[in-house]
């Protein structure tokens, strides 16, 4: 295997992907048997609500005296190692990738989603939330080798370089799962994935199948108002719409009218 890899995590003021910033960046750098840590907290201008905080705890206070991303070591460090040889690894990339974006940083390196990969390589699992997998697939030794070769204390979630170490354990497996075929990990991540089960809203844990037998017209209105930053949702409930033309056309003539709002 040729190339670097980056092995990421970010913290953010929040998941609103248009509004919201960072303000942890955290990676692991693997270079062969060569493994270096980078981890940075970021100042910020954006006032925190206690939900937020409660997630990562990290308060605007502890990051007063914190200098603005694109100023880390982390960040500079990243936007060195940002060439089309080397591999970003992440756990949903899509809120990592933006929140680096809003600093101006566009990820050129090759790109592998490991909760995306998980979900087409790892089928015998109830649940892909990065600790149970870790758990699931008896990663946890793995992991705190790991831990303690880079002299990490306590692997914490929620902690943005704990994350990242454990997303590059779960990439090992992935990568195992895959003969060591990094490519396929690489094509996985770019094609978009036909979604199973929905995970959000009244009709979290059901099938889009059985969702579009049931209720097509709330599919409708999920691809006219869901996805614009969620490639696989809007593939997945494309593939169900187009059964119908007749709910397919309106889907498509409301996400149009759903997008003449937003201007």
């Amino acid at each position: 295997m040729s190339g670097i890899l980056y092995s990421v995590d970010v913290e953010s003021t929040g998941v609103d992907l248009k509004n919201d910033r960072l303000i942890q960046l955290a990676f692991l750098k693997i270079d062969g048997e060569s493994v270096e840590t980078f981890n940075d907290f970021c100042y910020t201008d954006i006032e925190m609500n206690d939900t937020v905080t409660a997630v990562h705890r990290i308060t605007n206070a502890m990051l007063e005296d914190k200098y603005w991303p694109f100023e880390t070591d982390a960040f500079a460090e990243l936007e060195k190692g940002n060439l089309p040889e080397n591999y970003f690894i992440s756990h949903g990339n899509t809120l990592d990738l933006t929140m680096l974006a809003h600093e101006e940083l566009e990820i050129r390196m090759q790109k592998i989603d490991t909760d995306k990969c998980a979900r087409l390589l790892l089928k015998d699992t109830d649940s892909y939330k990065l600790e149970d997998l870790i758990t699931r697939y008896a990663l946890t030794a793995k992991a705190r080798a790991l831990a303690k070769k880079i002299g990490l204390q306590d692997i914490d979630a929620h902690d943005a370089l704990s994350d990242a170490l454990w997303h590059y354990v779960l990439f090992t497996l992935l990568l195992d799962r895959v003969d060591g075929d990094i490519g396929r990990l690489v094509t996985m991540t770019a094609e978009p994935m036909l979604l199973e089960k929905i995970s959000f809203g009244r009709h979290k844990g059901k099938s889009f199948k059985s969702v579009f037998n049931s209720d097509p017209l709330d599919l409708v209105w999920m691809y006219a108002n869901m996805t614009d930053d969620w490639i696989d949702l809007e593939h997945t409930l494309g593939y169900w719409l187009r059964q119908k033309p007749y709910f397919w056309n309106k889907a498509r003539k409301e996400k149009e009218d759903a997008a003449l709002l937003k201007l």
